[in-house]
This record gives structure tokens, sequence and C-alpha cells, in this order.
């Protein structure tokens, strides 16, 4: 009998594994959409005041790091970035046990870009097309971005302004 009972719990078990999805819940979706599109204004604000402070709250410790780093090398380079999200779409949304979450987007930027040190407009490309992955994870009942990674990045007519001769 006993045999029989665990037989029954581990088909069981099966079943309700093969019948797990990945679509999202009407209220996942509700959450992670608008979540989707302020971690990438805040990513914006945090590159354009070369701080990660505005990505506190949104971002895990580890994305904070990613993007402290980022910024450090544009300061190293003597960059400094303006980017304007213009438009996101989603494109693909899954969700795993409720817990985390896989978006794909296409998005439009409107980047400029300046010297850190003058703030001399240096460059605008005001037509980026990016395609990113985006991984979430709900952590004690909220949703934080783990990390954010750019497949793919189209470009639209640029500005270049020409560079000064050397003082």
């Amino acid at each position: 009998m006993q045999g029989r009972t665990i037989v029954a719990t581990l088909v069981l078990a099966l079943a309700v594994a093969g019948c797990e999805t990945e679509v999202p819940t009407p209220e996942e979706r509700a959450v992670l959409e608008p979540l989707v599109r302020t971690f990438l204004v805040q990513l914006a604000a945090a590159y354009g005041a070369m701080d990660t402070r505005p990505l506190e709250g949104i971002g895990a410790p580890r994305l904070l790091e990613r993007a402290r780093h980022d910024i450090d090398l544009l300061k190293s380079g003597g960059d400094r970035l303006e980017p304007v999200l213009v438009e996101v779409t989603i494109d693909t949304m899954k969700v795993l046990r409720h817990a985390n979450a896989y978006v794909t987007c296409t998005e439009v930027w409107d980047t400029r870009r300046f010297d850190a040190f003058t703030g001399e407009l240096i460059g605008h490309d005001a037509h980026t097309v990016l395609h990113s992955s985006i991984q979430l994870k709900k952590i004690e009942g909220r949703w934080l971005v783990l990390y954010r990674e750019v497949e793919e990045t189209r470009t639209g007519p640029r500005l270049s302004l020409p560079t000064p001769p050397p003082r």
C-alpha cells in the first residue's frame, strides 16, 4: 500500500510539473510591464547623472555593480551619456514559477554624448534601436532586475559634431 502511495504522489507531482506554464498571469504582466519601462528610465537617469542611485530599489546589487562599472568606463574615457527612452516594446515575457521573469524588448533611444569634463556636446544619435533581454526575480515579494543584456544594436542617422582642434 505504501508503494502505491509513493507512486501516486510521484505521478501527481509529474503531472503538476508538466502543467507549469511560462505565460505570465495578467497580474504579473500588469506589474512587470511598467517595471521594465521604469527600470529603463532609471537606467538612463543613472547614466545621465553618472551615479547608480536611480537604480536602487529596482536593481539587484549585482546589476548596480555592473552599472557602476560601465559608468566608470565612460568616465575614464571622458564621456557622459544623456539617453532618453523614446519607446519600448515588450516582445516576449516568460515567468517561471511566479518568481523568475525573462523579458525581451525592443528599445528606441535618443542619446546625446557629452565631454564628461567640459559638458560640451560631442555626439547625438536620435534613433538607436536596441534589442535586449532583461531578467527579473521576485525577492521578498518585490520584483528586482537581475541583469540586462543588449543582444543587438542598430543606430539611426547620427549628428556628429566636429572635434575642435587642440588649444
